[in-house]
């Protein structure tokens, strides 16, 4: 299987238990974690001048709103704006299929930082992330059944025991190889923003090669090169072929 599981799809009748130190002996895991987060944090360096690639250096007051915009959520809406604003059709194509890049390899890193951990007993292997929005319809219904109680009346013990339950569809299991391939994916998005920005700006290549004193170099070609690498990518390729489904279909 090519993406992690709920729980339930590989373990009948899982044992599970919210842990916030279930990677404290699984250091192979935790290194692909650590992995995972690092290489997040170089795209989302490589998002925060993409703005300035899309409408220059100059756009001072676009760059100051961006700046104000305090979810990840609302920075890529205006990314994805500015890009609209300024791109002819097979350029915003490009920009987009670059974009479904980097939201796909997000997933799992924005589940890793705000979903809950747990183990599952007897499958040390495994590393549970819990969905913190049902975790939470969980909790509450805890709380209103406690609340609810009338303390004169004690406690019927299989009642509360049914109500703690984890809802094991609510979690999701990750190996190491899953973490593997997420740190796979994130490395290729990464060069791929990398290619991108090059793309957008290639100004320091053409700078470069007359400064090396070679073949001359224009920005065309540099364009042509990157955009060739970008489509040797397999992350982008596919992206790329879904983003033109999507406009022939519409």
């Amino acid at each position: 299987m090519k993406m992690p599981q709920p729980i339930t799809s590989l373990v009948a009748a899982p044992h599970i238990v919210i842990d916030s130190k279930v990677l404290c002996d699984k250091p192979q895991m935790a290194a692909l974690v650590t992995q995972i987060f690092a290489l997040w944090a170089l795209l989302e360096r490589e998002l925060g001048v993409l703005l300035i690639r899309l409408l220059g250096a100059e756009a001072v007051p676009s760059h100051a709103i961006f700046a104000v915009l305090q979810t990840q959520s609302l920075q890529e809406k205006a990314i994805v704006a500015a890009a609209r604003s300024v791109m002819p059709p097979d350029e915003f194509a490009i920009f987009s299929a670059v974009m479904d890049v980097v939201g796909g390899v997000k997933k799992t890193r924005n589940k890793l930082a705000h979903w809950n951990w747990a183990r599952c007993e007897g499958h040390p292997e495994l590393l549970l992330l819990g969905d913190p929005r049902r975790l939470k319809q969980r909790d509450e219904r805890i709380a209103a059944f406690f609340q609810g109680l009338d303390e004169s009346d004690g406690v019927n013990l299989l009642e509360t025991w049914t109500l703690i339950q984890f809802d094991e569809d609510a979690f999701l299991a990750y190996r190491a190889s899953d973490l593997e391939r997420e740190v796979r994916d994130l490395t290729e998005a990464d060069r791929l923003m990398f290619l991108y920005g090059i793309y957008l700006d290639p100004s320091f290549s053409v700078a470069q090669a007359k400064n090396l004193a070679g073949p001359a170099v224009t920005r065309q070609d540099v364009r042509e090169r990157m955009l060739q690498d970008m489509l040797e990518m397999r992350l982008f390729k596919d992206a790329l072929d879904r983003v033109k489904s999507r406009v022939q279909s519409t």
